[in-house]
């Protein structure tokens, strides 16, 4: 199985046409769906191994890229730069040691803001990447001094060391916690969202902001979290999505809510994994899956329709259904996905993470709740509002981009295929 993935992983480096990018991406599903369920590791050197988990992940940043290649303006260009964020994030999800986990979890920022900068179009790119910069390296500090701490130390239990007792493990999730990133940290991702170009949105979208999650998972075995700060975290997770789904409905630029939307499940995600559950665990790797996918798919459309119109506010765009009924059917099938329609991964990793809530604690029903409404609310008026009525700002018959239905079928359907194997990561634990 990781041969292929190395086999594939090294075919992205000969820039890879159409043609070779389809067979790359229909490889992947297929190893996916005909693979047997594994869940003991494999030792690939003294500091890297892969399990279920980083397989999963590492599987979604090769997917991530090739549907990058078919859906680039201008992929030549920023190739080199693509290739650099596929390795270091490859590096990140299969790294055994912690040291090397971290040099990777922070240098695969670099090219990403390389990538904003310079691909940016409004000059707001440069304080876009200034927030970003900021935001991640003054959470990340604290949990380079409390990995160097904790190895200069390892003969102690960790939590045997009184004086520092609760402040480890916020030290330790900190980092993680912005860049997945959770509410109150978040003010970074629509800005980086709406000033990147299309390539640095799928990337950062689908895969960057799973380093979050997978670093939690990660560090679990090593920290013990108080009860009161996970009930802490999950309380301000759900309610975070609530918020940022309500807000939603209050957005005029297209871009920015598909980044607000981002943070929603995002906040589902650290709910589940505060539960430190298998079940939770399970629930909120599939909705990393799924999400990255769908948002991957939606800033891809929320492009496509830039592209001929040179606006993003959703009050010039209402009438896609007269002019373009394709790209209608994709807006409504995706628009669909995000709020967890079924058949989908989407559907069920969100009904295991409410199950998972609420055998927790069933006082988290209210929730539960508002964050499934707001979601779906924001969802259906965001398609209702672009797909119907008439507005004169729409050009007819220029909805058009090349490859565009390709890219699109093959963000779906992994989303609705990966159903039917979705036991590939029920043996993670």
């Amino acid at each position: 199985m990781m041969k292929a993935i190395f086999m594939i992983f090294y075919m992205l480096f000969l820039l890879p046409n159409l043609k070779m990018a389809l067979i790359l991406f229909a490889s992947l599903i297929l190893l996916w769906l005909t693979s047997p369920p594994n869940s003991s590791s494999t030792s690939l050197s003294s500091l890297f191994m892969v399990d279920t988990l980083s397989f999963a992940l590492i599987s979604l940043t090769l997917m991530t890229i090739i549907l990058i290649l078919l859906s680039s303006f201008y992929m030549s260009e920023i190739y080199s730069l693509s290739i650099t964020i596929t390795t270091l994030l490859f590096v990140s999800f299969s790294s055994s040691n912690t040291f090397v986990f971290y040099i990777s979890f922070e240098a695969v920022l670099i090219p990403t803001i390389f990538l904003i900068v310079q691909k940016g179009g409004a000059p707001e790119r440069i304080k876009a990447g200034m927030y970003m910069l900021l935001y991640t390296i003054f959470a990340s500090l604290p949990l380079l001094l409390g990995i160097s701490y904790y190895f200069a130390f390892s003969s102690f239990p960790l939590m045997l060391m009184n004086p520092i007792q609760f402040m480890f493990p916020v030290i330790f999730i900190l980092a993680f916690l912005v860049k997945l990133p959770m509410y109150f940290s978040h003010l970074w991702l629509p800005k980086a969202h709406v000033e990147a170009p299309l390539e640095g949105s799928m990337i950062l979208a689908s895969i960057l902001l799973k380093l979050g999650g997978f670093g939690i998972i990660r560090l679990s075995p090593s920290i013990l979290l108080p009860t009161k700060l996970k009930s802490l975290l999950i309380a301000i997770s759900m309610i975070g999505a609530s918020m940022t789904s309500v807000n939603c409905l209050r957005q005029k630029d297209m871009k920015a809510l598909v980044a607000y939307s981002s943070v929603a499940h995002m906040g589902l995600v650290l709910a589940a994994l505060m539960t430190f559950k298998h079940v939770g665990i399970l629930s909120a790797t599939l909705m990393m899956l799924a999400h990255g996918l769908t948002s991957s798919a939606l800033f891809f459309l929320v492009t496509i329709i830039y592209s001929s119109t040179h606006s993003r506010n959703i009050m010039n765009m209402k009438g896609l259904l007269l002019i373009s009924p394709n790209l209608t059917l994709w807006w409504f099938l995706f628009s669909i996905l995000n709020l967890s329609a079924p058949p989908s991964i989407n559907m069920m990793s969100e009904m295991m993470i409410f199950s998972s809530l609420f055998h927790l604690d069933q006082t988290l029903t209210i929730l539960i709740f508002m964050a499934a409404m707001s979601a779906t609310s924001f969802c259906i008026l965001f398609y209702a509002n672009v797909s119907h009525n008439t507005n004169l700002f729409l050009p007819p018959n220029k909805l058009t981009l090349h490859k565009m239905n390709t890219s699109l079928l093959l963000h779906s359907a992994p989303l609705i295929l990966l159903v039917m194997k979705s036991d590939i990561l029920s043996l993670y634990n």
